[in-house]
């Protein structure tokens, strides 16, 4: 199987290579590469060698805490990517009948993936690591970057197959898992039980504060184990976190392996999955659940109207068949209840202003960091139907500034309801230097600026779609954690072209 396997990644390796270097015939493509590799040299080589990196490791370790806390309650309340378990029809055909056990194809997959979480280490390796008198070597902190990595993919294929194994059998599978519930949401109620009314002025230390105070601090060991080999100050330090971290490892291993659900039949049903959306996608520009849903109705076009209109009616409703309401709803409910409580309680008011203030701050800074490239309901999502739309009697203008203005518009108004969430919440606290009449005063010329950027923003991504369709992948979702540092380098890259537009 070890003969196999391998023989089977290089020569994938060795056929996309070959791909690229068809690709690169052309001339278009060929300059995209050098513009590329001139950008990587930029982010690589221009970095410092020595002094503090773009975060302390404090800060890497406890922000690296709690957006992984997130992303794990996110992915057992909502659902993991099932396409972690998918394999590819030849992957099937030829891996699943061969006497295979299933530890050995978790480590093809895992191996599968180590070209995209090798990137990854390598970009963070880079822009989070220094050199000087108390830091690791880059070897054991790139080491430690792959074990948090490594672990975090393991964790979403392990959450693939227990939520298989609920819809397998019900919500009987929940059972084990609601004393789990209940014990988060008790240590969390104690821990804010148990600040004092003003503990810090400042947003971020209360925030510290808060996550330092037990029981919360125990509930959030687990997710801060990952990170600590990070955070190690020499060898002997690093090596002990580096074992425990293996020994997790090793948990999520025995854990995928000895599953209720069989791997096998999990996978195989994920990538049958996975491959009708695909195709459905080509066919009708929708990746909505195969399943029969509840049919939403919509208010019909008029028979005459703008192309515009049409196009903008068409990418709405996608977003509508595409996209689960859970999370965004659960945001602004977790907004209101804060906002609330910083209204009429004393106690809590100071605290529940500094978690509103915070998640949604940060979620809106990401959503413009990379909400144009997690957004995708315009011409990327209809790359597959590009000879179609060249015969439509619409100008090339009307298309594309429909596409770009779908696209803008639902990130704008992401941007705008938390954004203006959490500055009521900085107003609310006295952290913000205005107050309320003056903050929705400025909402109106906030709005128009921030949807002018979002356009510039997305014609960047909509205009490299149309020049570089084969290197855009039509999926709604472009990839799990072992994505991260090429998204950020696409967004880094983005917002270089950005500043330059501004």
């Amino acid at each position: 199987m070890k003969e196999a396997a391998a023989y089977l990644l290089v020569r994938s390796t060795i056929n996309r290579a070959r791909q690229l270097r068809q690709k690169l015939k052309s001339p278009r493509y060929a300059l995209a590469l050098l513009l590329g590799a001139g950008y990587l040299v930029l982010v690589f080589v221009g970095q410092p060698r020595a002094g503090p990196g773009v975060l302390a490791p404090d800060v890497v370790e406890r922000a690296g805490t709690l957006l992984l806390a997130l992303f794990t309650l996110k992915w057992w309340l909502f659902g993991a990517d099932r396409a972690a378990l998918a394999f590819t029809p030849a992957e099937i055909q030829f891996l699943f009948p061969a006497p295979v056990s299933r530890a050995a194809l978790l480590g093809y997959k895992l191996a599968r993936a180590q070209v995209r979480l090798l990137l990854s280490v390598l970009i963070w390796t880079v822009l989070l690591h220094r050199h000087g008198a108390a830091s690791l070597a880059n070897p054991l902190y790139a080491l430690g970057l792959w074990g948090f990595f490594t672990l975090v993919f393991l964790h979403r294929l392990g959450v693939a197959l227990v939520r298989d194994a609920v819809a397998v059998r019900g919500w009987r599978a929940w059972a084990k898992a609601l004393p789990v519930t209940l014990l988060i949401v008790a240590a969390i109620g104690i821990t804010l039980l148990r600040q004092p009314p003003a503990a810090h002025p400042d947003i971020l230390l209360r925030a510290q504060t808060i996550m330092d105070t037990a029981p919360l601090s125990w509930m959030l060991w687990p997710f801060r184990l990952p990170l600590l080999p990070l955070a190690a100050a020499d060898v002997q330090e690093w090596a002990v976190r580096f074992a425990a971290v293996v020994a997790l490892l090793v948990v999520h291993v025995l854990w995928i392996v000895r599953a209720d659900v069989a791997f096998e039949d999990a996978a195989i049903e994920a990538s049958a999955h996975r491959i009708a959306l695909l195709e459905r996608w080509r066919r009708t520009g929708g990746m909505a659940p195969l399943a029969d849903a509840a049919v939403r109705v919509w208010r019909p076009l008029a028979a005459r109207g703008h192309p515009g209109g049409a196009i903008l009616w068409k990418n709405l409703t996608r977003l509508t068949r595409t996209v689960r309401p859970a999370f965004p709803l659960i945001m602004i409910g977790i907004m209101a209840i804060g906002l609330i409580l910083g209204i009429v309680s004393e106690e809590l008011g100071d605290m529940a202003l500094a978690l509103v203030a915070g998640l949604s701050l940060s979620w809106a800074a990401m959503f413009s960091l990379l909400g144009p490239q997690w957004i995708r309901i315009d011409l990327r999502g209809d790359l597959e139907h590009l000879s179609l739309l060249r015969t439509w009697p619409v100008s090339g203008l009307v298309v594309m500034t429909s596409q770009v203005a779908s696209s803008a518009l639902v990130l704008t108004a992401l941007q705008t309801v938390l954004g203006l969430g959490g500055m009521t919440a900085l107003v609310l606290s006295g952290e913000a230097p205005i107050d309320l009449t003056q903050l929705f005063v400025m909402t109106l010329p906030a709005l128009l600026l921030l949807l002018t950027v979002n356009v510039i923003a997305l014609a960047i991504q909509n205009g490299g779609a149309l020049l570089y369709p084969s290197w855009v992948h039509v999926e709604l979702r472009p990839g799990g954690i072992e994505m991260v540092g090429q998204q950020f380098l696409t967004a880094g890259a983005s917002l270089l072209l950005l500043l330059l537009a501004l």
